[in-house]
């Protein structure tokens, strides 16, 4: 998911473990890049509701864990001209 400005991302189930890392791609002072990439993990292979605000689009958004029992979600940030 690519978003232009800010964004928020708010795991709903209280038993999931959510790992942040963030990592920048480029180095411009006033257009900065960076990925934000948020590993959910959980004891168990289940449905996980997650809410978001990227941009101007806002939403809630069901994921499965697979049997691997986590999901990855990355977002690609740049700052509004």
């Amino acid at each position: 998911m690519e978003c232009q400005g800010n964004y928020h991302l708010e795991v709903l189930d209280m038993d999931v473990e959510v790992f942040k890392n963030v990592k920048v791609l480029n180095s411009y002072i006033l257009k900065p890049r960076y990925r934000a990439t948020y590993i959910l993990v959980g004891s168990e292979a289940k449905t996980v509701r997650v809410r978001y605000v990227c941009g101007g689009e806002a939403g809630e958004r069901e994921i499965t864990l697979s049997r691997t029992m986590r999901h990855i979600i990355e977002l690609l940030m740049r700052v509004n001209d």
